[in-house]
């Protein structure tokens, strides 16, 4: 069958799919959250942490009532050189949980060298690191989400079956810590021309099969940017993520979570793309919930970051709702009018 036409046969589907689920209940607790521990308030603009920042920085919890009133969560990166005085967990404790928002750690060791002889070669490094992680949040009274290893599924992983030993030992590592919910990340990669891509999505299979039985929730992030994926691409990311979150949701039998959206407003046409992305998957949410048992999403960043480097090369420094300057975009109306109910 033509892909086009089975893009737009999955379109009318989710239209019906939201008409018949109108009156239906969803789940009353959502986590809704945003990337950006803290942020920099000075010479009257809003800008992302930077190290010239010519007053303290501030939490972004101290701005969300007023920006994002909806949001519930901030996503936390903890990277490989990561150090316990990047982040306080008496801020996090008083200024993030005690104020009702869910903190989502994002442990990502591996990152992109992540692949079966990096791992093999260095798993004591990273199980050290990741205890004294998780002793660091023992600190932390209140509910935590952990997502370990963002976008594992990469460079072999995917077929590497003694990956599901490592993740299962790292889940029940960092349950050591009262009141965790644990999880991992797949990345969404593939043939992105199709709403549907099962193809590439049963190649990570072997190295989650059983580690899946052992987390909380089953996570999973899109990416996209003009400066690697076409328009259409990026069109039909709320579409893609939607039947992305129903085939984990149905393979492994466990709650969904979107780890973070990353839609990249650069281009001439940028803003109103992110922006009707945005609109879209609110729109679909309902759905999200319902037939892919989705408990959270988290929009990448808060605010452009203009040092930001990666994959997307340019783009990476656009992922925001806002800009670098503090302008809201389009997309962070949209965001405002995600409904975590």
């Amino acid at each position: 069958m033509n892909k086009n036409l089975l893009n737009r046969l999955h379109r009318w589907l989710v239209v019906c799919s939201t008409i018949m689920m109108v009156s239906m209940p969803v789940e009353a607790r959502f986590y809704l959250g945003v990337g950006g521990y803290e942020v920099c308030t000075a010479e009257n603009q809003l800008t992302a942490y930077r190290d010239n920042c010519p007053q303290a920085h501030v939490p972004v919890t101290d701005l969300l009532p007023v920006l994002a009133p909806n949001t519930n969560a901030v996503s936390i990166w903890i990277n490989r050189d990561w150090q316990e005085d990047w982040y306080s967990a008496e801020d996090i404790q008083h200024k993030y949980i005690d104020r009702g928002y869910t903190p989502v750690f994002i442990f990502y060791w591996f990152a992109d060298d992540i692949s079966p002889e990096f791992v093999e070669t260095n798993r004591e490094a990273y199980l050290k690191d990741l205890q004294r992680f998780t002793t660091f949040i023992q600190q932390i009274d209140g509910e935590k989400l952990v997502i370990l290893n963002p976008e594992f599924n990469q460079n072999g992983i995917g077929a590497y079956a003694p990956f599901n030993d490592l993740l299962i030992e790292s889940m029940q590592m960092v349950r050591q810590a009262p009141d965790t919910k644990v999880s991992f990340c797949v990345g969404d990669f593939g043939d992105y021309s199709y709403v549907r891509d099962l193809q590439n999505w049963k190649t990570f299979h072997p190295s989650i099969v059983r580690a899946a039985q052992e987390a909380d929730f089953i996570s999973f992030q899109e990416m996209r940017a003009v400066t690697r994926n076409s328009v259409q691409g990026l069109d039909q990311t709320p579409y893609r993520a939607l039947e992305f979150a129903r085939y984990l949701h149905e393979t492994y039998n466990k709650p969904t979570f979107f780890a973070y959206l990353a839609l990249s407003s650069y281009g001439s046409e940028g803003e109103d793309v992110q922006e009707a992305v945005y609109k879209q998957f609110s729109a679909l949410l309902p759905i999200f919930k319902q037939q892919a048992d989705l408990i959270g999403f988290n929009s990448f960043h808060l605010l452009d970051v203009p040092y930001h480097q990666g994959y997307f090369k340019e783009a990476e420094k656009h992922f925001g709702l806002m800009d670098q300057r503090g302008r809201e975009k389009g997309a962070m109306e949209a965001f405002r009018r995600l409904n975590t109910n």
